[in-house]
């Protein structure tokens, strides 16, 4: 990992908790309820279709938390792409062909320095054609990703990112078909040094 400016990382603080989902208990993730203090202005993003394309959404920002409920249909890839921008972007996706959540930092930025950091980390989450549900965090070098499914089961994923300081815009995309976002709710958070 990069060591300057700073050494290691901490993410966001969570809440733990247990659910019952679907007759068994599950462990459950959530951003700490203290983090609303942060949130800047909401903006709200209307329904959006999207087919075998990349579509900017309008929001901004280094550090942002974001709220999106997805739809599926035909595609076989769809989600969220965030710090785009200069080339780069982190892709937070659903691949309807294995069923999984995925986080894909192999353009996030600055990944010359080690070639195992070029990767893309998986989760199960079965949706059966429902809704994809993603809270997202985004900091200046980290992105944690929660994401649900109608039936309330959870995957949580976390990486550490580099991009560039210019490289701020969130899109919505689908490969291979059409994916529908039904809503989108997003905040800039604001630095907790000052």
């Amino acid at each position: 990992m990069p060591t300057s400016p700073w050494r290691s990382a901490d993410t966001f603080p969570r809440r733990l908790s247990l659910r019952t989902v679907n007759g068994k208990t599950q462990l459950v993730q959530q951003p700490v309820g203290e983090l609303k203090a942060l949130r800047g202005t909401e903006t709200d993003v209307p329904a959006t279709t999207v087919t075998n394309t990349t579509t900017p959404l309008g929001v901004h920002g280094s550090t942002l938390e974001l709220k999106a409920d997805l739809t599926p249909g035909t595609a076989d890839r769809f989600g969220l792409d965030v710090r785009t921008g200069a080339g780069q972007r982190t892709r937070i996706g659903y691949d309807t062909t294995t069923g999984e959540v995925y986080l894909d930092r192999t353009a996030s930025g600055a990944t010359d320095f080690d070639p195992t950091f070029s990767s893309t980390e998986h989760a199960p989450l079965a949706l059966g054609g429902k809704p994809l549900r993603l809270h997202v965090l985004v900091d200046a070098s980290s992105v944690a990703v929660y994401a649900e499914n109608a039936r309330g089961e959870q995957v949580v994923l976390t990486d550490q990112i580099f991009p560039d300081p210019s490289s701020t815009g969130v899109d919505l995309f689908a490969d291979n078909g059409t994916a529908k976002l039904s809503s989108l709710k997003a905040w800039r958070f604001a630095s907790i040094w000052k």
